[in-house]
């Protein structure tokens, strides 16, 4: 019998448990383990930007706030994997909101649909591409705006969403989806829009832009007050505020299966948040992955297995 816990009493669907254990197991209580920390060490930041940010905060605000909101928009371009599997892959171009979107493809049958995190690209998750195969699916990977090979500097949860969109749009219906940290917002916010998933995979994913938000500002000793004008000029870009795009929110009428895996001791996207999504989603299972990390879990051939099966299956969860 596996390991696992009820989040939601009244809703037997949500429910947590050990990766080392299938997630079909009958539920039963377990100790849940302390989240990660919400605010990430300083440390992680360069050092002169951790300077930089809050002395240009003292003697020119207006200056910080603008800088402070391109930072948060840019996502750094993560440089160029080689892993085999790109080698029978075919690459194809096509546009979603005025950006040149670049997306990987493999294979035919129903389509499973994959999308990076911030600051990423498609061939991150790669490791999921021979199995997903093996199980009949073909697969499609694109970069979002801003990463990889597609266009664009800057970058957001609505602009990798328009992304899906329009790939979901060329390809047909997509019966899988898997989606890593903003990946999986943007999934869910996808779906909200209308988007038609069979079944979903959310791998350590965000739930809060606000909060990271919180956390960016934490990390580059951001003052409240510079981070609150930042906030309204991001809303001001997004044309929502930044409450609209919270996936437990976006999440309370979805009709898709999900299964969601995070690491309690992820340091990057608290477990916390992966709670919150699998609480608020009806259809919803919630996978702890000790060790697994923010994005190890991408290569872990335990989260890759399952996940793989979750998705190949045809009946309710």
């Amino acid at each position: 019998m596996g390991v696992a816990s009820l989040l939601r009493a009244n809703n037997s669907t949500n429910v947590r448990f050990v990766l080392d254990v299938p997630y079909s197991a009958h539920p039963i209580d377990v100790p849940t383990p302390a989240p990660a920390p919400a605010r990430p060490s300083r440390g992680e930041a360069p050092l002169w930007l951790r300077v930089a940010l809050p002395t240009a905060s003292v003697l020119a605000p207006p200056i910080a706030v603008r800088w402070a909101e391109h930072l948060f928009v840019s996502p750094p371009r993560m440089k160029p994997l080689s892993p085999p599997i790109l080698q029978t892959g075919h690459r194809f171009h096509l546009s979603a909101a005025g950006q040149s979107i670049a997306v990987w493809s493999w294979g035919d049958g129903p389509t499973a649909l994959l999308m990076h995190g911030w600051a990423g690209r498609a061939e991150q998750l790669a490791a999921f591409v021979p199995s997903l195969l093996a199980a009949g699916f073909s697969v499609v990977a694109p970069d979002a705006p801003g990463h990889g090979a597609s266009s664009g500097r800057q970058s957001s949860i609505p602009a990798f969403a328009d992304a899906l969109q329009a790939v979901a749009a060329r390809v047909g219906p997509i019966e899988a989806f898997v989606g890593h940290s903003a990946g999986a917002a943007a999934g869910a916010l996808a779906m909200h829009r209308g988007v038609k998933i069979g079944r979903a995979v959310f791998l350590a994913p965000a739930a809060s832009l606000a909060d990271v938000l919180v956390r960016f500002a934490w990390q580059l000793r951001i003052p409240p007050w510079v981070a609150q004008a930042m906030r309204q000029r991001v809303e001001s870009r997004l044309g929502v505020p930044m409450s609209a795009l919270d996936v437990p929110r976006v999440a309370r009428n979805a009709r898709t299966p999900l299964l969601v895996f995070h690491d309690p001791a992820d340091r990057e996207v608290p477990w916390k948040d992966g709670a919150a999504i699998a609480q608020a989603w009806p259809r919803a299972r919630l996978v702890d992955v000790p060790g697994a990390g923010h994005n190890r879990i991408l290569r872990d051939a335990r989260v890759v297995a399952q996940a793989s099966a979750f998705l190949s299956a045809r009946s309710e969860p």
